[in-house]
């Protein structure tokens, strides 16, 4: 989403970063024409708390020399907001001023602190519809902390990114995602909600309910009645707001997947499919690193997975 250097970095590929509460979790991906992705790092380095992050980051970037790699960071959830608006019927160059102005309502911080991006939503096969787009609008202090850890750290970081973008790469990948696909991810403190197309997200929505939270719970039904609410209600916005072809599948990452009965109850309550994903099928990794990647990497791995957006 934001761009910070355009400088050639002299490594191939690009390196996801997530800064999480108990690690930093690091995951390098290198793209071929006509290959799928392959994985050429991930790996999980713990930390004690957010003392310890400036210091774990910098040794994790000398030894993998991440100073000499194109790399991308992803925002905390509560780092910013992701709107939905009408776009505004401005020239390109006056679009961010303008959209800034239209948000500064719908925030809950100051727009003048808040450092904004745009992408829009197809809405071609919506006849009479107005020309939709997202907005995120990020904490300035939240980049800037971000760009001093990289930058104390020796990280080249070229691009912040979000989660939702992030998923949105995971999918891409995906072959659901040539006729759409709602993806899951459940999370240690919270789950995620996007449905792409063709490596375009058309709605992304939060779920308040983390792998914590299940597993300290005696009875998992109300979790799944919620889950499954909020799946059919992202799905029927996406089938009223977008008029494109209805979604049918639901792809869950690992963590989701492993939930005990989750994929069933989805199965059977839901006019879709559900299935878990399955890493061996769109990457190429080496299998000691699996877990890794399912239980801890799943974010940066979707932040490494980025290619470059046409310009609005």
């Amino acid at each position: 989403m934001f761009p910070f250097s355009k400088n050639k970095r002299s490594v191939p590929g690009l390196t996801g970063i997530e800064l999480r509460e108990d690690g930093v979790s690091i995951v390098s991906v290198v793209r071929e024409p006509g290959r799928v992705p392959q994985v050429t790092a991930c790996e999980f380095v713990e930390w004690n708390g957010a003392d310890e992050q400036a210091k774990t980051l910098a040794h994790a970037a000398a030894e993998r020399g991440l100073k000499r790699r194109r790399c991308a960071t992803v925002l905390d959830a509560n780092e910013y907001s992701l709107l939905l608006t009408e776009a505004p019927d401005v020239p390109a160059d006056e679009l961010r001023s303008a959209v800034r102005w239209r948000i500064k309502d719908l925030i809950d911080f100051h727009v003048d602190d808040a450092t904004i991006d745009v992408f829009d939503v197809t809405t071609a096969n919506a006849p009479g519809k107005t020309r939709s787009m997202y907005v995120v609008a990020a904490r300035n202090a939240a980049i800037q902390r971000r760009v001093d850890l990289c930058d104390e750290a020796g990280v080249g970081l070229d691009i912040i990114d979000i989660p939702e973008m992030a998923q949105r790469n995971i999918a891409a990948v995906l072959p659901e995602d040539v006729r759409g696909v709602v993806m899951l991810t459940i999370s240690d403190t919270r789950g995620l909600i996007t449905i792409t197309r063709q490596g375009e997200i058309f709605l992304s929505r939060r779920l308040e309910i983390g792998l914590g939270t299940l597993r300290a719970a005696d009875d998992l039904l109300p979790y799944f009645d919620q889950i499954a609410l909020e799946v059919q209600r992202s799905l029927d916005y996406f089938d009223s707001h977008f008029r494109q072809a209805h979604v049918d599948q639901i792809v869950l990452s690992p963590s989701a997947g492993n939930i005990s009965g989750l994929v069933e109850y989805l199965n059977q309550n839901l006019n879709i499919k559900a299935s878990v994903l399955n890493f061996a099928d769109v990457l190429q990794f080496d299998p000691a690193v699996a877990d890794t990647l399912a239980d801890k990497g799943l974010v940066a791995l979707g932040a490494a997975l980025r290619q470059e957006e046409k310009a609005l």
